[in-house]
């Protein structure tokens, strides 16, 4: 059960850190929200993971809006 419940928050996690890359301001608003309660809950590990991945996922995201690809 416990294992459950951690797949759903990091697929929750996941959620918010797409919608933190968005170009709306409403979905990194709500990305932000959601990811800082989310991370509250966390384990370490998996927050470690989530933050490192934000990180490489918004660089490509700034790449690519910026025409580098």
């Amino acid at each position: 059960m416990q294992e459950i419940h951690l797949k759903q928050q990091q697929s929750q996690l996941l959620a918010f850190i797409f919608a933190l890359c968005s170009n709306t301001p409403n979905e990194r608003f709500v990305g932000e929200l959601g990811a800082f309660e989310l991370m509250k809950e966390l384990d370490e590990y998996t927050l470690n993971l989530a933050v490192d991945f934000y990180s490489a996922l918004r660089i490509k995201t700034e790449a690519y809006t910026q025409g580098v690809h």
